[in-house]
């Protein structure tokens, strides 16, 4: 079984550029990007900035990251362990290991 956890951030605040890179904003617990002083960034297999709550419950889980046809990040499905996708379609993936802190300006 899979959990699916949108993402709190609104649409105009879902892509930033820290340090020369464009990253995806991603949260499943703040609504404003503006008020989240200290961001966690992940490099692979997207450029994504998340608050530490969220890198929290994220963290050491297989995930699938979720866009919507802007390429914006709408979601994140958490996979159990051993879930084998049955459409043979091939998704970027990965687990929630290690990251970079990024501070918020």
């Amino acid at each position: 079984m899979s959990i699916i956890l949108e993402n709190q951030i609104p649409p105009d605040q879902r892509f930033v550029i820290k340090n020369t890179k464009e990253y995806n904003v991603f949260s499943t617990e703040v609504e404003d990007a503006t008020l989240t002083e200290k961001w966690i960034g992940l490099e692979w297999p997207h450029k994504v900035l998340m608050d530490v709550e969220t890198y929290a419950r994220l963290r050491n889980r297989r995930i699938e990251w979720q866009f919507d046809k802007e390429k914006s990040l709408e979601a994140v499905l958490i996979k159990e362990s051993g879930e084998v996708k049955e459409s043979g379609e091939v998704k970027e993936s990965g687990e929630v290991k290690e990251s970079d802190e990024v501070k918020g300006e």
